[in-house]
């Protein structure tokens, strides 16, 4: 049986960022250079920063690459106009190149997964391409139960290709290009229970679905072995140099830079820390609120306010026990300076389920970030209070894609136009992203099994959170889920605002640990036996 599978085609554009900030030895040296009344010889560098003739030299030659300062033979190095300026415009200069990319995702409109066009599995055909006739088409194609035509950046940021040492600078809008006109054609054998013709990435979720539509179908139309053939079998595209980049899957963890959290007291603890080390911006993603919880964290929030740190929450529905919009509009009303207000919300239910915390911070002169999923619920009552374990995260690649989707969860939620508070987060995960690239294993002899073997953290979201735990990641690493919703059943409406982890390596040992940020529900297998050991996150 031949079953189609509709599919929706988005146009995303984006700008991939290629090169790393200097490093800061290196913005010493160009500032020295800069600020010398005279060429600067390698002499003085070296009795100036006491370092290896090897760091100073490499620091010279990335300097002179970029054009920042320049070598007068016989005489040292002086800051060029270009250095100068550059200096005086952003304090630490930067060696980036930006290009600018586009590419086309596919969204099928059974389950909402994803996939993006150039990948080898994914087998799309229009309606001319089938070449079936009116009751052809009825009998064969799959009721759409995914009504969503909208895509969020979130969404889309993991399917973007870009190659390594890349990152993912800027991201437009999904555009909606194609809707009821493409898909993708699966053969059912319903007697040996197997589907052909689905991306290996879909299979777990939609293998049982197709089997079901089968079965229950009481017709089945006919269609002859080179027929099937034609429409199984993908058209042949343009070859592919071998260098094209594969689809995001999983990022390096930074040494340290993860823990879970299983204390009550411990997980309070870290939320006052978070927020009260808050330099510029705190994001609050709650599943719900209600007035007499948001009044317990009032003097916290009030804290951050009070030091002009600019604090966004966006919530998914109003809890039973009272509105808590009202509370957030007199606290921010108070707060405001004037026409300012520095506390912004939906002021519509926003429908997400997940719960994050996020906050910039000062660490050792540069900016950093940490970020809480799951764990106790922040802005509503929690019906007990065995939500834990929550997950502490401050390694900045694994934060910027989180943020991120929360920045595109938000602007596609109804309401007031909070355009400032979601380019300003989107801005933030660029620069978080883009620090990963200079980012160095700060200890002197790093294990030579981390350097092979090292931990990683794939962050999942929304549909395809119900892919986890299935197929290969069932007993492989770590699972924190930042929701208390029920993973759909097969074939369901795909989550809104899920948000989950998936951690790998030395340190995550095979359980699934999956963190309820509502019901505090925590769940494990039951052929698990060991749990990533407790970690002390970097300060």
């Amino acid at each position: 049986m031949i079953l189609l599978l509709p599919v929706s085609r988005f146009r995303v554009t984006f700008e991939v960022g290629m090169g790393r900030p200097y490093s800061r030895l290196e913005e010493l040296v160009c500032r020295m250079i800069a600020e010398a009344p005279q060429p600067v010889t390698l002499a003085q560098l070296r009795e100036t920063f006491q370092v290896h003739d090897r760091l100073l030299i490499e620091s010279v030659v990335t300097l002179v690459r970029a054009g920042w300062a320049a070598m007068n033979l016989g005489e040292g190095l002086a800051i060029t106009e270009q250095g100068r300026q550059t200096l005086s415009e952003s304090g630490r200069p930067h060696s980036t190149v930006v290009r600018k990319a586009s590419t086309s995702l596919y969204m099928e409109r059974v389950c909402g997964l994803l996939e993006r066009e150039t990948q080898s599995g994914l087998n799309v055909r229009t309606l001319r391409d089938l070449g079936m006739t009116r009751t052809e088409l009825d009998r064969s194609t799959l009721a759409v139960r995914n009504p969503r035509n909208s895509l969020s950046i979130g969404q889309a940021q993991g399917l973007l290709p870009h190659r390594a040492g890349e990152w993912i600078r800027w991201v437009g809008e999904p555009r909606l290009h194609t809707k009821g006109n493409e898909f993708v054609p699966v053969h059912v054998d319903v007697e040996s229970g197997t589907v052909t013709g689905l991306p290996r990435t879909w299979e777990p979720l939609l293998t049982e679905v197709l089997l079901q539509a089968a079965h229950e179908r009481e017709e089945e139309t006919e269609f002859s072995q080179e027929k099937i053939s034609r429409l199984i079998s993908r058209p042949r595209r343009t070859a592919t140099s071998n260098s094209r980049p594969a689809r995001t899957t999983a990022l390096r963890l930074a040494p340290g830079s993860a823990a879970l959290i299983f204390d009550r007291s411990e997980f309070l603890s870290h939320v006052r820390r978070v927020l009260a080390e808050a330099e510029t911006s705190v994001l609050i993603m709650v599943a719900a609120i209600d007035a007499s919880t948001v009044k317990l964290f009032e003097a916290q929030l009030r804290d951050a306010l009070d030091r002009g740190v600019r604090v966004d929450i966006l919530w998914g529905r109003t809890d039973s026990d009272g509105d808590g919009t009202p509370e957030l509009k007199r606290i921010a009303f108070q707060s405001s300076a004037g026409a300012v207000r520095s506390l912004r919300f939906n002021s519509r239910a926003a429908g997400t389920v997940s719960q994050v915390l996020v906050a910039d911070r000062r660490a050792d002169g540069a900016g950093a970030v940490t970020a809480i999923l799951g764990g106790l619920p922040l802005l509503h009552s929690p019906v007990d209070h065995n939500a834990l374990p929550a997950l502490l995260v401050s390694d900045p690649g694994v934060v910027a894609q989180i943020s991120r989707a929360a920045a595109g969860w938000w602007a596609e939620t109804d309401g007031e136009d909070f355009s400032a508070a979601i380019d300003r987060w989107r801005r933030l995960a660029s620069g978080w992203e883009q620090s990963t690239k200079s980012l160095e294993d700060p200890r002197p002899n790093p294990a030579p099994s981390e350097t092979a073997n090292p931990d990683t953290a794939q962050v999942v979201l929304d549909a395809d959170c119900a892919v986890l735990g299935r197929g290969e990641s069932q007993n492989d690493g770590v699972i924190v889920r930042a929701y208390r919703a029920e993973v759909p059943e097969t074939g369901g409406a795909a989550l809104r605002g899920a948000v989950a982890v998936h951690l790998r390596g030395p340190s995550w040992l095979p359980r699934s640990v999956l963190t309820t940020a509502d019901t505090g529900v925590t769940e494990t297998p039951a052929d698990s036996s060991c749990i990533a050991p407790r970690q002390e996150i970097s300060p």
